[in-house]
């Protein structure tokens, strides 16, 4: 048989054989792609940004060697090894189910790795007027974490931007600054000076559509909680204080929520423990690596002469405090402090008795918490 085949292809002439030849490589070549084609490929969905560094710290590695112990927060060990204990649980971005929230996540400065979560609300509800669709107020917002942990992919982070995005109906824009102590202070600082100019920019001139398209730049907000109103007030104040926005940007107000403020003596009712105070201070020496002392007007306000205060750069502010805060006194001074310095905004204070420093992110379902968010929402929607 194999013979008689061979017969054939011999008989046949050269260009039948060229012909059979180049039918068998197409074959051939057919049989290795169909596979390739056929096989389903799957679809991977985007990852939130990674874990800070540090975060696989083993303290059998590091032999117990603990350089700094900032419990609950995070421990530094002595080989420069930062064991982070919470914030470091992340959620990717996309539709929130219970909201309708649109978020995304992009890069600003991809040399410093300054990144932000961005967050969009739905269509307006039937029977809202054409205005509930036309350009929003834009939120820059700057997380809490004593600025050693926490990011806005955190959970409940990401909860709570969703629910006041929802409420207030803003374009928000949750900045995810370099954390202490592997970038300490000024760093947050820098970052969110960065972040803030890059969102006058695209609000102002593109590209980036969810702040071109919908934002009101003329409505510009800032707000935080803890280390992130800490964050707000000195943005303000940097602002006002000779480091002009991008493209003469005003910001309209600021929101503080339970703002991380300390110093050097006690005022109101705050503590006067020693060992609390000079635990307050240790920390503070941690975050900023001994740049700045506790009574330095970045963490303590009432530090800055009402000469300087009154150059505040917005209109309006609101600071909320809560009654079990360690911070609260200070909060109820700083607004007395913005008041007796001459500057000419509007200011109002909302305290919420019986509760603990940002009670609200942990128990967002509760009266308290639902209430407080009106107020955010309200600060943030009114003309």
């Amino acid at each position: 048989m194999v013979s008689k085949i061979k017969r054939q292809l011999a008989s046949l002439p050269t260009l039948a054989k060229a012909a059979l030849l180049l039918l068998t490589l197409l074959l051939l070549l057919a049989a290795i792609l169909l596979p390739i084609f056929l096989i389903p490929r799957h679809r991977r969905e985007p990852l939130p940004p990674a874990t800070p560094p540090g975060d696989n710290c083993s303290t059998a590695a590091n032999g117990g060697a603990v350089a700094f112990d900032f419990s609950p927060f995070l421990v530094k060990y002595r080989t420069g090894c930062v064991h982070r204990m919470d914030g470091t649980e992340r959620v990717p971005a996309g539709v929130d189910a219970a909201t309708g929230v649109a978020s995304k996540d992009v890069v600003i400065d991809p040399d410093t790795g300054l990144s932000a979560r961005m967050y969009l609300p739905p269509p307006a509800a039937a029977g809202k007027t054409k205005e509930d669709d036309d350009l929003l107020p834009v939120l820059v917002f700057y997380h809490g974490g004593a600025f050693v942990i926490m990011s806005p992919f955190e959970p409940k982070y990401h909860a709570y931007l969703n629910a006041l995005v929802a409420r207030a109906r803003v374009v928000a824009v949750s900045v995810d600054y370099r954390l202490a102590p592997e970038h300490p202070l000024p760093a947050a600082y820098d970052d969110s000076w960065a972040a803030l100019n890059w969102v006058i920019r695209n609000a102002g001139a593109g590209p980036e559509p969810w702040l071109w398209d919908r934002g009101n730049l003329s409505r510009l907000f800032l707000a935080g909680d803890s280390a992130g109103a800490n964050i707000v007030h000195n943005m303000a104040m940097r602002a006002g204080n000779g480091s002009t926005l991008d493209r003469g940007a005003a910001i309209r107000g600021i929101l503080l929520l339970d703002p991380y403020f300390w110093g050097k003596r006690p005022v109101g009712a705050e503590t006067t423990d020693p060992a609390t105070r000079r635990q307050y201070e240790v920390t503070w020496s941690f975050v900023c690596a001994g740049r700045y002392g506790i009574d330095d007007p970045r963490i303590d306000p009432l530090a800055t002469p009402p000469a300087e205060l009154r150059r505040l750069a917005c209109s309006r502010v609101a600071v909320t405090v809560s009654g079990l805060d360690d911070f609260e006194a200070r909060g109820k001074a700083y607004v007395a402090a913005l008041n007796g310095s001459g500057w000419g905004g509007e200011i109002v204070q909302y305290e919420t008795a019986g509760e603990r420093h940002v009670y609200f992110l942990d128990a967002p379902a509760s009266p308290k918490s639902a209430k407080e968010l009106a107020f955010a929402a309200g600060y943030l929607s009114r003309e």
